[in-house]
């Protein structure tokens, strides 16, 4: 699973309420060979999994009104990590114009209010609600294969910039 003999020890974190945001989660999880965790009502970083011994952290969620679940938004209001993290972001959303932008730039600003590092690069595709019309049948089976690819990308990107000496 390591190439170049770099070992990023990586972690996906995600919420998921139809079930669709889970998709994509194992679906990365499989590609690149580490643990999808769901983060419920219940979870807190202490109890869940100690994060300080990773690299990277993957973190999903699916929006509704446009708006990140509440368990992984209060989940990394919580954080409280000893040095800073490389996190990158994925979402399934209904497809409402600007909502995505919306919520990944508020993801984004509650990790980097913590000292974290977010990538500029996340992946977002459609999921669909029962007896919602709206993107029903979402995630497709590419869209579920198109996030593995991505977080493989990004991995084996990152594992390269750290052999190169351009990450910190």
């Amino acid at each position: 699973m390591y190439k170049l003999g770099i070992q990023l020890k990586t972690i996906i974190l995600y919420s998921s309420k139809s079930g669709n945001t889970e998709k994509i989660a194992y679906s990365m999880a499989s590609k690149i060979g580490c643990e999808a965790i769901k983060i419920t009502s219940n979870s807190t970083p202490s109890t869940t999994v100690d994060l300080n011994g990773y690299d990277f952290i993957l973190v999903g969620t699916g929006l509704f009104a446009g708006t990140p679940n509440e368990d992984i938004t209060r989940y990394l209001g919580n954080l409280n990590l000893k040095t800073a993290k490389m996190f990158a972001l994925f979402i399934t959303w209904g497809g409402a114009p600007r909502t995505d932008k919306l919520a990944l730039t508020r993801l984004r600003r509650l990790l980097e209010s913590k000292g974290q590092k977010v990538i500029d690069e996340h992946f977002a595709c459609y999921g669909g609600w029962k007896g919602v019309l709206m993107k029903r049948g979402h995630p497709k089976a590419e869209e579920i294969k198109a996030g593995g690819d991505w977080a493989e990308k990004l991995v084996d990107g990152l594992k390269k910039s750290y052999e190169n000496g351009k990450c910190d």
